[in-house]
């Protein structure tokens, strides 16, 4: 093992202030990396866009967070990218990067996600030799569209010292998609954030009526960006099918900032007069996300693809039994705690939901048996541990 402090540079092309699943995932690791003491520093590198696409010309090139987290900014040229993917694909200045890097001088640069290959190439062309790379690919099956995203990705895997997927059904589809040699490859998977709201999976009994069952109505809650991607309004459209055979109120909450979808889903709403029965909030604070994930009594989302899913296990860690289906690497990731119905079949989940709603006692077991697993299995603590084993690992960078 090297015992060199370890100065570790992640690179993503959004960060702070904000913050979707990648995005907490490295801020929960950096505070956790912060407290070992074979870390000296911990940054990341990213751009002067919000997610997605949007130019924020007006952030500061560098900040330090009030945890200790050094953050460098890129422009971008020209401002405004093209809508053809998540990632701005502008022009981002290879001496402004090295500038960055050499102020930082990481020993251990963190790729976390992929496409962001300008970014990637040029830490990768500065630092070869100097510092050990690490790449967490987010992996999706690519349409024809996106070919040439497989040639870098391909290019990134060879290079980098260690691959470290998120799941073992990912790390086989990287491995199959980009010939990744299995001695350089991993799983090391996200964790569950635990919030000041986390509590054992019981409601208070200031929240109970005579009859030992939760005042006020049931809360569903759904946490996403909303667009076509998470599903929202295929949700929707299962809610209504099950909510006339509800035998309580029931509210569905509907968190996330929007990305083309809020508008739908109101006309929705107003269309089937369930206005204050599905609340849609849009982007909420980490304090108010930790409030909401309190409240749900079920967590349901049904996207078109999760990598990983780290909403389910922060829902999970609150005590939310999860209801969802099966795509990407639910099955494997939810295997406690959650019911996972075959993909897009409205029927099943309806029916599913309809049985959650009502039978408080099978509900119960199903999110205490969430928040076990989420806890014991996931936690940042111990995932930030496996990193700093495959940090410290002494094998040369390429």
């Amino acid at each position: 093992m090297d015992s060199t402090p370890l100065r570790v540079l992640f690179l993503t092309p959004y960060f702070r202030p904000y913050l979707g699943g990648i995005e907490r995932a490295i801020e929960q690791l950096s505070f956790q990396m912060q407290r070992s003491a074979a870390v000296e520093a911990v940054g990341v590198l990213t751009t002067k866009y919000s997610f997605p696409r949007r130019p924020e010309p007006t952030w500061d090139d560098r900040e330090t967070t009030p945890e200790g987290i050094s953050i460098y900014r890129l422009s971008g040229f020209p401002r405004r990218s093209l809508p053809i993917y998540s990632v701005p694909l502008v022009w981002f200045s290879p001496l402004r990067i090295k500038r960055y890097l050499d102020e930082f001088k990481p020993n251990v640069i963190h790729f976390v996600g992929d496409g962001w290959f300008w970014g990637h190439f040029w830490a990768w062309f500065w630092y070869r030799g100097r510092a050990r790379f690490v790449f967490t690919p987010s992996f999706h099956t690519l349409p024809i569209t996106r070919w040439w995203l497989k040639p870098i990705n391909t290019f990134l895997c060879h290079k980098a010292d260690r691959v470290v997927a998120l799941t073992s059904l990912e790390a086989e589809s990287v491995r199959r998609a980009y010939r990744t040699g299995k001695d350089k490859l991993g799983v090391i998977g996200w964790g569950a954030s635990i919030g000041k709201k986390c509590t054992p999976a019981t409601v208070h009994d200031d929240q109970r009526s005579d009859d030992g069952l939760k005042s006020g109505p049931l809360t569903i809650l759904c946490v996403g960006r909303l667009g076509s991607h998470k599903g929202q309004r295929w949700l929707l459209d299962i809610y209504l099918m099950a909510r006339a055979e509800f035998e309580r109120p029931v509210r569905l909450v509907l968190v996330g900032r929007d990305e083309g979808a809020t508008a739908g889903i109101e006309r929705f709403i107003a269309q089937n007069n369930l206005q204050g029965e599905v609340i849609v909030t849009g982007e909420v604070s980490d304090s108010e996300l930790d409030e909401w994930y309190a409240e749900a009594d079920l967590f349901t989302l049904f996207s078109r693809y999760e990598a990983f899913g780290l909403v389910f296990l922060e829902a999970m860690a609150h005590g939310a039994p999860v209801l969802t289906h099966d795509v990407g690497a639910n099955r494997e990731v939810l295997s406690q705690g959650a019911v996972v119905v075959p993909r897009f079949n409205g029927a099943a989940a309806a029916h599913e939901l309809v049985r959650l709603v009502n039978d408080d006692v099978a509900r119960r077991e199903l999110g205490q048996q969430a928040q076990r697993y989420a806890l014991s299995e996931f936690t940042w603590p111990v995932v930030a541990e496996k990193y700093l084993e495959v940090y410290q690992q002494s094998r040369p960078a390429a």
